[in-house]
């Protein structure tokens, strides 16, 4: 090989692990502006910053911190898969997301949802503990009412339905989860915000008389097509999937699915940035 051509090589080789870099590293801040006649007066400009997936990555922490302050929350909403189960045995792989979850608290309240890998890690209880330290409200099948200047709306959390059994949700597993939000969610006529991991059960929150939902999972497809807003693969609803990011809709209930922040089983994004997400309430 002529060296022009191992120049050419090695130039190419570069120029594609700075755009991989660049894929995987430019945080994104995405801002919703969301109403509904429900959300009393009081929450007129409530902010809702959203971080979801991070899977105990090492790389953007100080760049999150950062973009959360700017952007000055009421509170901050955790959607699952914090840790990683594929990087974490209960020790030292879970320092990443227990050191970010614990710097969010400085910034305002953070409420947080276990996701699908959550529920993998053996012990899980340990690490929710160690999260619970860090001052983190954790909100698995969860209720709070959340007030403002005498005026409430209800905060519902739900845990990943892998969760309640097996390895694989079965029709069981989703029962359960049903059932779950059933209880969650009685109806006490306040404006609904529910926190759970999965955007493909958008029916079912509508069913329970869910307002907003904040989900992820998706990492937003993984790989997204370019040029478009579409993302090309999640394992539990396939090619193309219809819940894979940005705000959905159905009937009464909108969803608002993070792309998230960072990998899992698959070790990069392409067209698909990590982001975090931001909801401000108009009335």
């Amino acid at each position: 090989m002529e060296s022009n051509d191992i120049l050419a090589v090695a130039g190419g080789i570069i120029a594609g692990a700075v755009f991989l870099n660049r894929q995987n590293t430019n945080l994104r801040v995405t801002r919703y502006v969301y109403s509904n006649p429900k959300i009393p007066k009081a929450f007129g400009g409530f902010k809702i910053l959203q971080v979801s997936d991070y899977h105990n990555y090492r790389g953007l922490e100080d760049k999150i911190i950062s973009y959360a302050k700017a952007e000055n929350p009421d509170i901050i909403a955790i959607t699952g898969d914090l840790f990683d189960c594929r990087r974490d045995d209960n020790t030292t792989d879970t320092l990443p997301g227990l050191s970010l979850a614990q710097r969010l608290t400085g910034i305002c309240k953070v409420y947080f949802v276990s996701g699908n890998h959550e529920a993998r890690i053996k012990n899980f209880e340990k690490t929710a503990a160690s999260l619970d330290e860090t001052g983190v409200t954790l909100m698995d099948n969860g209720k709070i009412q959340l007030e403002r200047n005498g005026e409430f709306i209800s905060l519902v959390g739900i845990r990943d339905p892998r969760f309640f059994g097996h390895e694989k949700i079965t029709c069981r597993d989703k029962t359960t989860f049903k059932n779950k939000l059933i209880s969650l969610c009685e109806n006490d006529g306040n404006f609904k915000l529910l926190l759970s991991h999965r955007p493909e059960f958008i029916h079912t929150y509508n069913c329970r008389g869910v307002d907003l939902a904040l989900t992820g999972h998706t990492h937003g497809g993984q790989f997204g097509i370019p040029f478009t807003d579409i993302g090309l693969y999640v394992p539990s609803q396939g090619f193309l999937p219809k819940y894979a990011r940005g705000m959905k809709k159905f009937k009464t209930t909108t969803e608002i699915i993070s792309r998230g922040i960072g990998k899992s089983s698959f070790p990069f994004r392409l067209f698909n940035p990590p982001e975090i997400v931001t909801v401000e309430f108009e009335v």
